[in-house]
């Protein structure tokens, strides 16, 4: 009888124990960015806007430190099909990196060297450029006929 009711009492311990051992409910919401009435929680208020795929994209190539950014877009706002990608590839086949961004509907181009004269100069019938060089990067494009 002695030993079923310090069963018991151990059993009755360790159920008290396990149950008082679990999440704390304020600390799990704030994580997930609310408080217990349901407004955004310090967390949700203090963070940084989230950036969408473009920017992302264009602050990886800024974070590189790369001289030239360049982006090409359709002018029709279409995502690039296989052969405006290459079109594209071909015009800057020197430059550092090439990355497809905004959903397909963009290519940002990243170089630390200028571009050869003339090399864009057929893609801007076609596709819009846009220009997110550094300001001190000097000129975009080389004379072809210099010798360095």
């Amino acid at each position: 009888m002695k030993r079923t009711v310090t069963s018991w009492i151990v059993l009755l311990g360790v159920v008290v124990a396990a149950s008082s051992c679990g999440p704390n409910r304020r600390i799990l919401e704030s994580a997930n960015g609310e408080s217990s009435n349901g407004e955004p929680g310090a967390a949700a208020a203090n963070a940084a806007p989230a950036q969408s795929g473009f920017e992302q994209d264009l602050n990886a190539m800024r974070t590189a430190d790369f001289k030239f950014i360049i982006v090409f877009r359709r002018k029709d706002g279409k995502a690039l099909e296989q052969g405006d990608k290459e079109l594209i590839g071909n015009a800057a086949s020197q430059a550092n990196r090439r990355r497809l961004s905004d959903e397909g509907k963009a290519v940002i181009i990243g170089s630390n060297f200028p571009f050869a004269a003339g090399a864009f100069a057929g893609l801007t019938e076609r596709f819009s450029m846009e220009n997110y060089s550094k300001p001190d990067s000097g000129p975009m494009y080389t004379n072809s006929n210099s010798n360095q």
